[in-house]
């Protein structure tokens, strides 16, 4: 591959033998060369984006208008994301992260902040890419000299969710989000309670609400005619699940999607754990 633009001292555009452009990444790659120059393959710790075509050409495009150090900060971002999830995000994360940070900053410095409504959700619902979102305020600030409001924290955690599920959008995780949100509304308004958020059946219970949001997304459904089962959940945690049918009710006229017996079994009995004074 030969240089064709340097970055910065650790980003640069280069061609490759068969003439396609793409952004790479290395410590000092950039440093001392000079474009023209074939890359030290030594050197080269990432290739944006090898795999996806279209993603490699929405970053080298993104990157003739955006400031390099905004690829650089990403790059540190997703080092630490991947580290402490212990999973690789998607590549388009590069693309994605990297223009949201440069429209966060335009915006700070115009004055203009957007509030992040989903802030307290997202620190309940996603709390390890939440703590990321915080490194991540850090790393702008170092690189930046720029203290951002906490809401871009929970904004770039959106982003890390996002990258985690290549076949998904930032729209859906919004939609996650708030779906979980209006749930457990409903619970602690039938019941007149305050969940404990930091209950191990709380986070199972919103493991539960992620899958079958997902569901609804997908239009699919769990079924089957265990309607023995059914009748004694039912009757059993008669309380539950009328709270249950409230959240049915509530699914159906939002979203048009019948929620099925299996699906009320599992929502009941994750309701009736969720209302246990302790937990095992």
């Amino acid at each position: 591959m030969k240089i064709i633009k340097i970055l910065n001292n650790s980003i640069v555009l280069a061609e490759k033998d068969n003439g396609e452009d793409v952004v790479v990444m290395g410590k000092a790659i950039g440093y001392n060369n000079k474009i023209g120059n074939r890359l030290d393959s030594s050197k080269i710790e990432k290739i944006y984006v090898l795999e996806d075509q279209s993603v490699s050409e929405n970053l080298i495009k993104l990157m003739e208008e955006t400031p390099a150090e905004y690829l650089e900060i990403t790059r540190r971002i997703v080092e630490v994301a991947e580290k402490t999830l212990g999973l690789k995000l998607f590549d388009s994360v590069y693309v994605s992260l990297t223009d949201h940070l440069h429209l966060a900053v335009i915006r700070f410095k115009s004055g203009i902040t957007l509030q992040n409504r989903l802030l307290w959700e997202v620190k309940k619902f996603y709390p390890k890419e939440f703590e990321i979102g915080l490194l991540a305020l850090k790393e702008i600030e170092s690189g930046l000299g720029l203290q951002l409001p906490e809401e871009e924290a929970g904004n770039i955690a959106f982003h890390i969710v996002n990258a985690q599920n290549n076949e998904g959008n930032l729209q859906d995780v919004i939609f996650v989000t708030t779906f979980i949100k209006d749930v457990t509304k409903i619970i602690n308004h039938y019941f007149a309670i305050e969940l404990d958020t930091n209950s191990i059946n709380y986070s199972r219970f919103v493991t539960h609400l992620q899958f079958l949001a997902q569901r609804l997304l997908e239009e699919r459904t769990l079924d089957s005619d265990n309607f023995f089962l059914y009748d004694n959940i039912s009757s059993t945690f008669a309380r539950e699940h009328q709270c249950t049918l409230v959240i049915k009710s509530y699914i159906e006229k939002s979203f048009k999607f019948i929620l099925t017996k299996e699906e009320q079994i599992y929502l009941t009995i994750h309701i009736s754990r969720l209302l246990m004074k302790s937990n095992e």
